[in-house]
C-alpha cells in the first residue's frame, strides 16, 4: 500500500482494515476497523480531513476527496462502487454508492439511501434517509426502507467485503514471472 504524510498530517488506519498495495492514501485520513480499500483507489485527505468507518468498502478505481470546507464523513457499513467519485461531504451508514457514480461538492448521503449506478448528484444536494436517486442528475426515485429485498441483497454484498477484509492480508501474493 501507498500511504502518504502530508506535513504533518499522517493517515490513521485501523489495523483490521486492508489497504491493496495499489491503492493510495494521503494526509489528513482516518480509516475504520474491518474496512476494505481495492486496488486503484485514490484517498487524498489534502485539502480537508476524510473519515472512513467501519466495515465501510471502497471498490477498485474509487476516488475520495476532500475540501477545506468540511470534513468527508463516510459511515459505516457504507458500500461504494467501482469507479465513483466522491467529494460528498458525508454519506450515511448503510449507504450504497452505485458503480460510476459521482457525489458532487458538499452533497450529502442520508443514512441507508441507495444512489444508482452512474448518478450525478449534484454540489449541496441532501437526500433523504432511506431511499432509492438515480439519473443524471440525481433524482429521487422511491422509498428503500429496512424490508427492501435490495437492501438485504447490499448487507450480504458488505458482508462478503468485510471479508475480504480478513481474509486478503494473509492471502495475497504478488506471483513473479
Amino acid at each position: 500500500m501507498t500511504i502518504y504524510a502530508l506535513g504533518n498530517k499522517t493517515p490513521e488506519i485501523a489495523s483490521t482494515a486492508f489497504i491493496h498495495p495499489q491503492a493510495s492514501v494521503i494526509g489528513d485520513v482516518k480509516i475504520g476497523e474491518r474496512v476494505f480499500i481495492a486496488p486503484m483507489v485514490s484517498i487524498r485527505g489534502d485539502r480537508g480531513p476524510i473519515r472512513i468507518g467501519d466495515e465501510t468498502n471502497v471498490q477498485d478505481g474509487v476516488v475520495i476527496h476532500s475540501d477545506p470546507r468540511f470534513t468527508t464523513k463516510i459511515g459505516n457499513r457504507v458500500n461504494i462502487g467501482h469507479n465513483a467519485s466522491i467529494h460528498a461531504e458525508e454519506i450515511g451508514d448503510h449507504a450504497a454508492i452505485g458503480m460510476g457514480a459521482v457525489l458532487m461538492l458538499g452533497s450529502k448521503v442520508s443514512e441507508g439511501v441507495l444512489i444508482g449506478n452512474c448518478a450525478l448528484l449534484h454540489n449541496r444536494t441532501e437526500t433523504k434517509p432511506y431511499t432509492v436517486y438515480a439519473g443524471v442528475p440525481a433524482k429521487y426515485m422511491r422509498e428503500f426502507g429496512p424490508d427492501d429485498p435490495a437492501r438485504h441483497a447490499i448487507s450480504i454484498y458488505v458482508d462478503s467485503y468485510v471479508e475480504n477484509a480478513e481474509f486478503y492480508p494473509d492471502n495475497l501474493r504478488v506471483i513473479d514471472e
